[in-house]
Order: structure tokens, then C-alpha cells, then sequence
């Protein structure tokens, strides 16, 4: 049972990704053209570059399908979500607890 969940989740991972990979390539052929198109995929199968891809398929989303922003950056970039939290953690406590300024025994 095990390796059926494994094997339908890893389908499921792939067909994402496909559907990125085709949204987005849409999405920077539609804003920014064909050649931003070819350059955003060759640089996701290539290089392993997502950053292209993810941002074509924002615009696409919002542009052409009309979803709002945040289903289509939850869409296009799903870590964001998961990021936004600790980001937020880090700069209120930096907000809370500065950093002591230090000084030297020389100054009065």
C-alpha cells in the first residue's frame, strides 16, 4: 500500500510541475513574448532555474485566468506561504530585542 501512495503522490508532484512549466511558459509568452518564453523554459530544464517559470505562471494566472494574486502565488510559488510567517517571527523580534550598542571602554 505503502508504494501506491508513494508512486500516485510522485504522479501528482510530476503533474504539477508540468502544469507550471506549461502556465508559465503561457504566461512570459503572453507579457513578455515568445523569446522570454524560450529563455524562462530552457532555463527550468537546463539550469534547474525556477524563477522565470514561477513568475510567468503568476502573471498568467492573474492576466489571462483571472484568479486573485494570492491563489496564484500560492499557485506559483507555494514556499512563499511558508516563508512569510518566519519572516514576519524575524523582524518583530528584531523590532522587540535590538541589538545592544556596544561601547568601548575609550568613550564617555
Amino acid at each position: 500500500m505503502k508504494p501506491v501512495i508513494a508512486i500516485i503522490a510522485m504522479a501528482a508532484l510530476v503533474a504539477v510541475r508540468l502544469a507550471r512549466l506549461a502556465i508559465g511558459t503561457i504566461g512570459l509568452d503572453y507579457e513578455l513574448g515568445m523569446v522570454c518564453a524560450i529563455i524562462g523554459a530552457a532555463s527550468l530544464v537546463l539550469f534547474r532555474f525556477t524563477w522565470f517559470i514561477r513568475i510567468g505562471a503568476f502573471m498568467a494566472l492573474i492576466s489571462l485566468w483571472r484568479w486573485p494574486w494570492f491563489a496564484a502565488l500560492l499557485f506559483a510559488a507555494p514556499r512563499v506561504v511558508l516563508m512569510i510567517p518566519g519572516l514576519l517571527a524575524t523582524v518583530l523580534a528584531k523590532w522587540r530585542h535590538p541589538r545592544p550598542l556596544w561601547r568601548g571602554a575609550h568613550t564617555t
